[in-house]
């Protein structure tokens, strides 16, 4: 990893991180997830159509907060890495 993709990472990680803390993202989870759980309990015993469908909904959902908190991950990742090449040049330079 270079040192521009390394940064590049780390800017997406912090707008990722604001993403996860944002109080309406964190709602409109909540209540989407709440409202597909609701619905599949609501749904009559022959109609596995909406059920599998109410279940794709849910993953679709943790797909998504999954990504975002891959990102996060990756942007902690760069930071090691940027870290990492730093001390290296540090220490060449006292050779």
């Amino acid at each position: 990893m270079n040192e521009g993709k390394a940064r590049e990472d780390m800017a997406r990680a912090e707008k990722a991180e604001a993403v996860l803390r944002n109080e309406i993202f964190i709602e409109s989870f909540e209540y989407l997830e709440n409202e597909f759980m609701q619905a599949w309990k609501q749904s009559a015993l022959k109609d596995t159509d909406a059920r599998e469908r109410l279940y794709m909904l849910c993953q679709n959902l943790e797909a998504l907060k999954g990504y975002i908190h891959k990102v996060v991950e990756d942007g902690k990742m760069a930071k090691a890495t940027l870290q990492e090449l730093h001390n290296r040049q540090q220490f060449e330079k006292r050779k």
